[in-house]
């Protein structure tokens, strides 16, 4: 298979590379200097690979950036007589992987194109079939504006829950500050999304990957930080680019959050298929959930958003009463059940496994059949309707689409 390269260098660099690359199954397109004609260029000869080497460390993270951006199917190769830890980590944070050194050998060199285009050819293919399969990666955020309502065991049950469909479930803990689903299911809790972001500026999934730990569900945890200091220093970028990079391999990414409208908080927002806002019945929640909500309309389409009741209790106001002091319809409650809830605690296991026949765990399979539309005719052999969340429009207070 030919591999078209574009060169773009100073000319006596670009002699050199040119020089490296003479091989039956490459060909070069071009060779261009000038960074305001380099998108014209790609555009002209469409190259499956661009060959990016300057002087000029700015002038070559410029170009990288544009082209990661703006020609996503010509491939940046970076080659460089600086390959250095420095050089390497300021390149991956344009979102270019492929960095080789000028000192490369013209038979390895050769052997190391083959290698990118085949893998990156590969890649455009599966990019290009997932519009023709059942492929439905789904974020869901679990948000509240008060503390003490849930929010952590809602996300380590629901996805539990959704796992036990089969489906390929990840939790991400970005409650920065305090944080606690790792330490809620048992698990080593060593490498979190800091130790991550600490170590690779710009990871891919198989490296976050080797940061999550697998709870007995089958369920990937990728934890917060040990400490909360460590929040300062992880920015809304690395978080988005954790949820693009995990929703190519996941059914659904469950995220827990941190109380407030941050900006890692604002980041899973947008990022989000379906944003669960979690409150109470109490009138201190009611209270704060009442102005959280406004916020997070003005923030988000409405269609998105879920009101959940996380600890219906039959001794307080109805849950008609709740949606109708906040203005907002109910989707879904759950039971409180005092007792499963400390047995739960204690033993580090999820109610939905510890207890699975009660009715907080029938209350979970009902949100997961709901949320998993492709289950949903499961769900209705055992008397629990999917109503498939992602593919209907919410109902306004006359029951009208």
């Amino acid at each position: 298979m030919e591999v078209k390269v574009l060169i773009f260098a100073e000319e006596m660099t670009g002699q050199r590379i040119f020089s490296l690359l003479q091989d039956d199954d490459i060909r070069v397109v071009g060779s261009i200097s000038d960074e305001n004609k380099v998108l014209d260029k790609i555009t002209q000869t469409k190259p499956d690979l661009v060959f990016v080497s300057s002087k000029s460390i700015n002038l070559l993270l410029r170009v990288c950036q544009q082209i990661y951006l703006l020609r996503p199917r010509s491939v940046p190769v970076v080659i460089t007589e600086e390959y250095n830890n420095d050089i390497i980590q300021k390149v991956m944070q344009t979102g270019v992987h492929y960095i080789l050194p000028m000192q490369v050998d013209r038979e390895t060199l050769v052997t190391q194109i083959k290698s990118i285009h085949a893998n990156e050819s590969a890649r455009f293919i599966a990019l290009e079939n997932t519009s023709n399969v059942n492929w439905k990666s789904k974020v869901i955020t679990v948000f509240s504006s008060k503390g003490g309502v849930g929010c952590s065991t809602v996300v380590t049950n629901l996805a539990i829950k959704l796992a036990q469909k089969r489906r390929k479930v990840a939790i991400l803990d970005f409650d920065m500050e305090f944080g606690d689903v790792a330490y809620a299911m048992r698990l080593d809790s060593r490498n979190t999304v800091a130790e991550l972001l600490q170590e690779h500026s710009n990871p891919n999934a198989d490296v976050i990957r080797k940061y999550m730990s697998v709870h007995s569900s089958g369920i990937n945890v990728l934890g917060a930080p040990s400490s909360p200091e460590y929040a300062d220093h992880i920015s809304p970028s690395q978080i988005e680019r954790i949820i693009s990079v995990l929703r190519t391999y996941y059914d659904y990414l469950i995220i827990d959050t941190s109380v407030g409208f941050n900006n890692v908080n604002l980041s899973c927002f947008d990022a989000s298929s379906l944003l669960i806002y979690v409150t109470g019945m109490d009138l201190a929640t009611l209270r704060s959930t009442k102005k959280g909500l406004s916020i997070v309309n003005s923030l988000v389409h409405n269609e998105k958003i879920q009101l959940l009741v996380a600890k219906e209790e039959s001794s307080r106001v109805k849950v008609k009463d709740v949606s109708q002091a906040l203005e907002f319809p109910i989707w879904q409650s759950i039971p409180f059940d005092n007792k499963l809830a400390l047995e739960s605690i204690n033993q580090g296991r999820p109610i939905v496994m510890e207890s699975p026949l009660s009715k907080v765990s029938k209350a979970y399979q009902k949100i997961a059949n709901e949320i998993d539309e492709s289950d949903a005719d499961e769900g209705r052999k055992e008397g629990i309707p999917g109503l498939g969340i992602f593919s209907r429009k919410r109902k306004n207070k006359k029951g009208e689409a």
